[in-house]
């Protein structure tokens, strides 16, 4: 099945709408922020100063976890509505044809009060708090068996483009809603983030900012995209995922294998006569653990680029955004080759997640 992406969405700490929110990230517009709620001590002053990051303040004030998920996903679903000019829920027949897969951090650790273990989660406690409410404020003529949750962090958005034809096909849709939405800036993640020394602060210059974000997109046949005519049209040209086995908490040096290996088979799916010469949109966020990953990638992938890939870094004026940065990353994807400051047809997005999981994708503009 030939798939396209015809709708984006996203919400942000730059932008309330997709197109505000990736203009603002090609502008480097940036609106970091004390969050006077959360403090670290500077050893040099020995005075608790706090962290900075990237709320999105007006939205999320006064919820945690889930409480933010829920926000910041109905804010960017709101978005993709307007941004596609979407059937709403009376076009029933439109959304019966409809499947939605929701992206979620992994939630097997301490950041959900859980002590880590390598066996998989239930993922029953995040479908009754999370995605179950979530369906009911869509308010979406959706079945709920086609609605499902991948509880994999920031690659979860690549992984679900790469899965989504066999995914749409064994349920007889035509067309599959993917939602990601994730906070690093309520305190119970900052005080998880900060445990593991992963906040950038005084004394850790090598870390994250915190950020939150909602983003999705609406993947559809290319078929059914053809009867709609929708005002945006993007074309998968591939995509392939893989896992990390030294990943973030293995605590072993991440040499870029898999990373290596998605990106590698994406780009000889796309274009298997040429080497890669245009823009890259990545997750490099800070972390000394990322950047050694796609340095040790791109010495093992020097034959499939043309020259050093351009890379747009939506974490340097959103910081990260924990799961949501995948989908994000394919939001400002799409956006860029829209705008036409791609440096091609195609665009290429890397996505890696602290367990291990690595997606990569090229997209390209529909003629």
């Amino acid at each position: 099945m030939d798939l396209v992406i015809t709708s984006l969405g996203m919400v942000s700490s730059v932008g309330r709408d997709v197109v505000m929110a990736c203009a603002a990230i090609r502008a480097g517009i940036a609106c970091a922020q004390p969050l006077t709620y959360f403090e670290v001590l500077d050893e040099a002053s020995q005075e608790m100063e706090p962290v900075t990051g990237h709320p999105i303040r007006g939205l999320t004030e006064g919820f945690t976890l889930i409480g933010r998920w829920l926000l910041l996903a109905r804010a960017c679903v709101a978005d993709l509505f307007h941004q596609g000019a979407l059937p709403d829920a009376t076009h029933a027949s439109f959304w019966r044809a409809t499947g939605i897969r929701v992206v979620t951090p992994y939630h097997g650790d301490e950041r959900f009060g859980v002590e880590a273990s390598d066996a998989a989660p239930s993922r029953e406690p995040i479908r009754r708090a999370y995605l179950q409410p979530l369906l009911e404020a869509l308010r979406l003529p959706i079945d709920e068996r086609n609605a499902d949750l991948l509880c994999q962090g920031p690659s979860g958005a690549i992984q679900s483009i790469h899965e989504a034809s066999g995914w749409m096909e064994a349920r007889g849709l035509e067309r599959m809603l993917v939602i990601a939405a994730d906070s690093y800036c309520d305190p119970l993640t900052l005080e998880w983030l900060a445990g593991y020394r992963r906040l950038k602060t005084p004394e850790n210059p090598q870390g994250l900012m915190p950020g939150e974000a909602g983003a999705c997109f609406l993947l559809e046949s290319a078929a059914s995209a053809r009867r709609r005519s929708p005002s945006m049209c993007f074309a998968i040209a591939s995509a392939a995922i893989r896992v990390e086995q030294n990943h973030f908490f293995s605590r072993k040096p991440n040499t870029g294998i898999a990373l290596a290996e998605a990106l590698e088979e994406t780009v000889a799916g796309a274009m298997p006569r040429a080497p890669f010469a245009g823009c890259m949109v990545s997750d490099l966020n800070g972390e000394n653990w990322r950047a050694n990953e796609w340095g040790y990638a791109r010495i093992r992938l020097a034959q499939w680029f043309a020259e050093g890939p351009s890379l747009m870094l939506p974490a340097v004026s959103v910081g990260d955004t924990g799961a949501a940065s995948g989908a994000g990353s394919v939001c400002v994807a799409a956006r860029a080759l829209a705008r036409g400051y791609a440096r091609g047809a195609q665009i290429l997005v890397v996505s890696s997640s602290e367990r291990g999981h690595v997606g990569a994708m090229c997209l390209s503009m529909k003629g």
